[in-house]
């Protein structure tokens, strides 16, 4: 019988390299999933597999040496003594998630756990989750009681796709238990392939931390794109307010505008502490405020497109052939989840002829159930608009069409000449 000693459900953007780098670490990883789809791309080495958060050499070496094998959960899960879970949470009617496929995974868990495992949770939860809904459902489904029987911790995770600057062990985990003897098992484990472990109180206070990291980065982001704004309404150069503010040694974070901040991390969470304020009768007035900006963002994005046609003599958006140049929601990401590039896309069609390209989203589907398919670069079409700028994207092709190109990837749209499209620089990237 097959033997491991952690089995990772979820084999995305956090579980995937939560297992990869337990692998390299020594221990033997066994990831599941539920789309036999993503086991195949992970198993077959499809390009893209790593979802930019593990390098594909070193995943396929791991797949090679046995250290790490996956599976879907359809089929018979072998027991391990740790059990690692990282499955998605969306915005929901839950304290603002849903949090199902979170209890599937759970309860699924439950039924195969022994007397002396350990289940961390890794997933992005709303405050309270851990031991409000889960720790009921895995003490019954297992019969076993919580700190003797089994642990149960939270850990929740640091990532930013793409960004190559961080590694999974380097950064500081932060972990909750349930009670101080799962902390306690949860922190030797981490400690195997963390450098830096951060103890806390409990599973709740654990989860307000991850929650109140993404919250605080879409309130700054929010405002920044108001700040962009005001430049815009007082023909202040924003790039040079920014340069100058970044002189500031201190108490000053830099972040770029855009259409509004996307992904699974930062305005999910936002939605989770706002429902978390609700639900205490709490007001967190400025959090709602900025998931207000946030959600209103792609619609202003279209307004501004619709001003800088009108300014350059290009005529109206209505009728228009318009090809979409990026739909992710961060650059070089194969994530659309919370796109704000999708939402400008859907409310583009209201009005124009749209299609797209990205070649890390072949196939999209829209939230009418509409479904595009990715078309090539030099599409024939009126206007380009840049939404989501990725470094695999030949800019010279739209350099060479002729046609007007609006880059919107900065936050503000602007024209942009052959040169400025050349020299333009890439946005910063927001992660979550």
């Amino acid at each position: 019988m097959d033997t491991f000693d952690v089995t990772v459900t979820g084999l995305g953007f956090v579980g995937l390299p939560t297992a990869a780098v337990a692998a390299r670490a020594g221990l033997r990883v066994l990831g599941v999933d539920r789309s036999a789809e993503r086991v195949d791309e992970i198993v077959n080495m499809a390009p893209g597999c790593g979802l930019t958060t593990v390098a594909e050499a070193e995943l396929g070496g791991l797949l090679q040496t046995g250290a790490f094998q996956v599976r879907t959960t359809a089929g018979r899960i072998p027991p391990s003594r740790i059990q690692v879970v990282c499955v998605p949470t969306s915005p929901g009617l839950d304290y603002g998630a849903d949090i199902g496929p979170l209890l599937d995974s759970i309860d699924a868990v439950a039924a195969r756990l022994r007397r002396g495992d350990l289940v961390v949770v890794q997933s992005t939860c709303p405050p309270g989750t851990v031991e409000r809904v889960l720790l009921p459902r895995l003490t019954s489904g297992s019969g076993l009681a919580p700190g003797s029987g089994f642990f149960l911790a939270c850990a929740p995770v640091r990532i930013d796709p793409a960004n190559d600057a961080f590694d999974l062990s380097d950064m500081p985990r932060v972990v909750g238990g349930v009670t101080p003897a799962c902390r306690d098992a949860a922190e030797r484990f981490l400690r195997q392939f963390t450098r830096d472990v951060v103890p806390v109180r409990s599973t709740h206070t654990a989860e307000l931390v991850k929650v109140f990291e993404n919250t605080f980065r879409l309130v700054n982001i929010s405002l920044v794109n108001e700040l962009a704004t005001v430049c815009r309404a007082s023909r202040v150069d924003f790039d040079e307010v920014l340069d100058a503010a970044g002189t500031k040694p201190y108490g000053f974070l830099r972040l770029q505008p855009s259409a509004g901040a996307g992904g699974d991390c930062i305005p999910v969470s936002a939605g989770f502490f706002a429902a978390a304020a609700r639900s205490h009768g709490v007001a967190a007035t400025v959090v709602e405020t900025a998931i207000a900006l946030n959600q209103a963002m792609p619609a202003a994005t279209v307004h501004h497109i619709r001003q800088v046609l009108a300014a350059n003599g290009l005529g109206e958006l209505r009728g228009r052939r318009v090809l979409v140049v990026g739909v992710t929601y961060k650059p070089d990401v194969p994530n659309v989840r919370q796109s704000a590039a999708v939402r400008v896309l859907e409310q583009l069609r209201l009005e124009a002829d749209v299609r797209y390209h990205d070649p890390h989203v072949p196939t999209l589907v829209l939230s009418d159930g509409t479904t595009l398919r990715s078309t090539a670069l030099d599409d024939d079409a009126d206007i380009v608009l840049v939404l989501t700028r990725h470094r695999v994207v030949d800019e010279g092709v739209l350099l060479r069409s002729g046609l007007p190109v609006v880059d919107c990837s900065g936050g503000a749209p602007m024209l942009l000449r052959w040169r400025g499209l050349a020299e333009t620089a890439r946005p910063a990237r927001d992660g979550g």
